[in-house]
């Protein structure tokens, strides 16, 4: 992940936006050595009748699928299911 001045990102900010829409990265913004802020794109949409194509790109799991499935049918047993509390 690039990392770039408060002050630089002010100066090349049309570019960075430019960087961030087109080519999907994210930069750190930092001030005085601490990252302030990450500047980076909004989610991205996928059509429906592009999932296939999504999904078939992600890296295969391998031996470790059914431990992983196992894995997180427990973490959706152990831990309560968020409630909106504006409901």
């Amino acid at each position: 992940m690039e990392r770039i001045s408060v002050s630089e990102a002010g100066r090349q900010f049309d570019e960075l936006i430019t960087r961030v829409s087109r080519e999907g990265v994210t930069v750190e913004l930092e001030r005085d050595n601490h990252i302030i802020a990450r500047l980076s794109p909004a989610a991205h949409r996928v059509r429906v009748a592009d999932l296939n194509r999504v999904f078939a790109s992600f890296p295969s799991l391998g031996d470790d699928a059914d431990s992983f499935a196992q894995d997180v049918d427990r973490i959706r047993r152990e831990v309560p299911q968020e409630t909106d509390p504006w409901a």
